[in-house]
């Protein structure tokens, strides 16, 4: 038995040196993950590396200090190598595998020695339990072996447990504790000197932060409250609102996760809290940013803008919307939210979902329809239905329309393309279509001159067409002698017409008075007539009297 421990111990010590001289011959090389002792072994040298060098840099000179800091960090980001982080944020993920590697460490100098060499070396196995543990080595899809996700989950667990246990290469400080309660990342900055400086009280532990932390935490946290305030109150409710919250929610982050060093559960709560409302405010801001960038293209006269406003509306909701939907859909996959197993679920139920918002696709499309046969635009004069009115507004769901008497009308689109639409604004001339009643008493040779003055004075005008124009006594009315009048005016403006149209007529009343004649207006002639006998009867009963 002696024996066979002894070629155990020599053959873990030539295992120990080959992965050691292959790392230092292979500094990019990954680590060797093929079997469950390929991952131990790797993970266990590349820690003891690490460690070797952090303990021997406060005595190198100020020039190698900045190499050997770069080397600690190659170490550790090799050593993450060996854990499954498939289950952690994205956002989590760096913070989350030093963190591992530190408490895995601790972890395994508090174990019951056991031998390297009887771990197996094999890659046909599924996973590998440490002994007397629940920390165990799992087979990837890939064929890596690698600590387990569960494992990872239950590593500060584990360590609190063990936490107390001696350790067996005698070394008296907490490698964890002493990272988890100093600032920076992995390596201390030179300003945590002055922290160290304090009285211990502010180095004791606290819900597993240093007093000095909970401070920190506090200063940084009304910094943020301030920096809010000042944003929302000298910038306003604009579009580099949300954008200056994110940085400052990201600044707020970075100094409590990168200088700070909160670590732990809280660490988690506090990285996840703030990735959502960053990602929520970037969410904001990409919606703004879509719509506004579709809002802004340039117009070319008035009715161009008018279709342009319409239309860039919904495009700019639309626009806005997807971008929205997609960055939050990113940012909800960054803090661990199973975004598409949310989508598989909702395609699951797209039946009742398509259902429930087919009158909002109705709505929606019918504006898609509008805005491509430009049957109307905002400021058009319309007709529609029984209604008419001023459109105002063209949504997304709806059409607003401000009705001669100042009230608003709402027409659902999907409603909308299936009425007929008069539109008034598209125009381009106006009708001026009259008729002149004379009386019965003018002679047919003035009704004959009246018609040629009229046609002669419309075609000397200068806004007046000169085809279509018609002016023609047309019938016997039953009180006066009809003359048609038919032009079209050169104008597109309802203004404009309807003072051009004042001036016709006025010029028409001048032509029937420079003909002696007068405009008839409706009146009745009640002619009476006796019959010879009732005249004769009449006289009889006179004489009879007398």
């Amino acid at each position: 038995m002696t024996f066979v421990f002894r070629v155990l111990c020599v053959f873990s010590l030539c295992v120990s040196s080959f992965y050691t001289s292959a790392a230092e011959r292979f500094p990019l090389a990954p680590p060797d993950t093929s079997s469950p002792q390929a991952t131990y072994l790797s993970f266990t040298h590349l820690v003891e590396q690490a460690n070797q060098t952090l303990l021997e840099l406060p005595s190198l000179p100020a020039t190698e200090k900045e190499a050997a800091r770069q080397s600690v960090y190659a170490l550790f980001n090799k050593a993450m190598q060996c854990f499954d982080l498939s289950e952690v944020p994205k956002s989590s993920q760096q913070r989350v595998a030093l963190e591992s590697v530190m408490l895995m460490k601790e972890i395994l100098d508090r174990l019951p020695e056991f031998e390297a060499a009887s771990i197996p070396d094999q890659s046909k196995l599924n996973y590998w339990r440490l002994p007397h543990t629940q920390l165990i080595i799992e087979k990837q899809a890939d064929g890596k072996y690698l600590f387990s996700a569960q494992t990872v989950d239950k590593l500060y667990s584990s360590y609190q447990l063990v936490k107390h246990l001696p350790n067996r290469n005698g070394a008296v400080e907490d490698f964890y504790q002493y990272y988890s309660l100093s600032a920076g990342k992995l390596i201390p900055p030179a300003w945590f000197g002055y922290i160290e400086a304090l009285p211990d009280v502010f180095m004791e532990e606290f819900s597993d932060q240093a007093i000095w932390q909970w401070l920190a935490l506090a200063i940084v946290s009304v910094v943020l409250f301030a920096y809010g305030y000042a944003v929302y109150r000298y910038i306003g409710n604009t579009i580099m609102t949300p954008i200056f919250m994110a940085l400052g929610i990201g600044g707020f982050l970075y100094l409590i996760s990168h200088e700070i060093n909160m670590t732990g559960k809280l660490m988690s709560t506090l990285n996840v809290s703030g990735e959502l409302l960053i990602w929520l405010l970037v969410t904001q801001s990409a919606y703004l940013i879509g719509y506004k960038a579709c809002t802004v293209l340039p117009n070319r006269g008035e009715h161009a803008s008018n279709l342009r406003q319409s239309v860039t509306q919904i495009v700019g909701t639309l626009v806005g919307s997807a971008l929205a939907v997609s960055i939050f859909g990113y940012g909800l996959s960054r803090i661990g939210v199973p975004v598409y197993g949310i989508v598989t679920g909702l395609s699951l139920g797209g039946m009742a979902i398509a259902l429930a918002i087919r009158p909002t696709m109705e709505n929606l499309i019918g504006g898609v329809i509008l805005f491509l046969d430009k049957s109307l635009s905002v400021g058009d004069y319309c007709q529609i239905g029984q209604v008419s009115g001023v459109v105002e507004r063209i949504g997304v769901r709806s059409t607003r329309i401000r009705a001669k008497d100042r009230t608003q009308i709402t027409i659902a689109n999907g409603d909308l393309v299936k009425m007929e639409i008069v539109n008034f604004t598209r125009r381009d001339r106006y009708p001026f279509s009259t008729q002149i009643g004379l009386r019965y008493e003018t002679t047919m040779p003035q009704v004959e001159q009246i018609a040629y003055e009229i046609k002669t004075a419309l075609l000397a005008h200068p806004d007046v067409l000169e085809s279509p124009l018609r002016v023609h006594f047309s019938s016997f009315g039953e009180y006066s002698l009809n003359i048609d009048v038919l032009a079209h005016i050169d104008t597109k403006d309802r203004n404009e017409f309807l003072q051009l149209q004042q001036d016709l007529l006025m010029r028409i009343e001048q032509i029937v008075k420079a003909n002696h004649a007068e405009f008839a207006l409706p009146a009745q002639t009640t002619y009476l007539h006796m019959s010879a006998n009732t005249a004769e009867q009449g006289r009889s009963k006179s004489e009879a009297l007398t």
